[in-house]
């Protein structure tokens, strides 16, 4: 039987996902729901504002993200949390957010997970009132790594914004496309008024970290329970110090 976390390797992590169910690229409901169910046994899932802003000690805090918004998160993932008394964060690209109840269809050519539609603004705003919260990340799906400045400035002037309007709470943090960054994007993040910026490097959260390169693991659908239990105590914590050579 895998044993729960260690009282020497308790930690703070963040979870990456994007779509939950039966499209392509979705992790499969029955293993989303068994991860957090085991989450909930050996840990404790915790709000992403609060893991970031909190100093926690006792057992390992594990906070739940969601980039680029697809209409999974309402439909398959909230009641999924809701049934572990748990909340996540949504990063949306808000230019894909429809308007009147609309879920605008995805495009795999912008760098969309094939199959799904886009939450709408209507579904934003009962993630929030179920407790979740709300990121930016970005108006289109763009590398902003490589985007013209004024261009960068727009997509996080404009998301946090809109975002900030509609939903009716701050918005302080920033999750990069494809989780790149560099240090005049962080820059810039940090010029546009966000607090945190989340990345996409492999590893644990650290209270001497940079608070605009954020480390968060991506969980993949093809990962067993199994698989997931061994990267959420660090067995595969190697692969952020590989993709540090790669330059992630």
């Amino acid at each position: 039987m895998m044993a729960p976390f260690a009282s020497d390797r308790c930690r703070k992590l963040i979870l990456i996902y994007h779509s939950i169910g039966g499209t392509p690229w979705a992790v499969s409901k029955k293993s989303f729901g068994a991860q957090m169910d085991w989450l909930c046994r050996v840990g404790k899932i915790t709000p992403l504002n609060e893991l970031l802003d909190q100093n926690v000690d006792g057992a390992t805090r594990v906070a739940i993200t969601f980039d680029d918004g697809y209409a999974s998160l309402h439909d398959v993932a909230l009641p999924i949390l809701e049934g572990v008394g748990a909340v996540a964060t949504v990063f949306p690209n808000t230019g894909c957010v429809g308007a009147g109840g609309v879920r605008n269809l995805s495009d795999p050519a912008l760098g969309h997970y094939p199959g799904e539609s886009f939450l709408s603004w209507q579904d934003m705003k009962r993630l929030s009132v179920a407790g979740w919260s709300v990121g930016s990340h970005g108006v289109a799906h763009l590398d902003l790594t490589v985007a013209h400045e004024d261009t960068v400035r727009e997509e996080l002037t404009a998301s946090k914004n809109m975002i900030e309007k509609i939903v009716g709470l701050p918005c302080p943090t920033f999750a990069y496309t494809w989780g790149r960054h560099t240090p005049r994007l962080r820059r810039l993040v940090a010029e546009a008024g966000y607090r945190y910026g989340l990345s996409g490097r492999h590893g644990s959260v650290r209270s001497d970290g940079d608070p605009l390169a954020v480390p968060r693991i991506n969980i993949s659908k093809e990962y067993t329970l199994s698989d997931f239990q061994s990267i959420t105590r660090g067995d595969w914590d190697y692969l952020g110090w590989i993709q540090g050579m790669k330059g992630l």
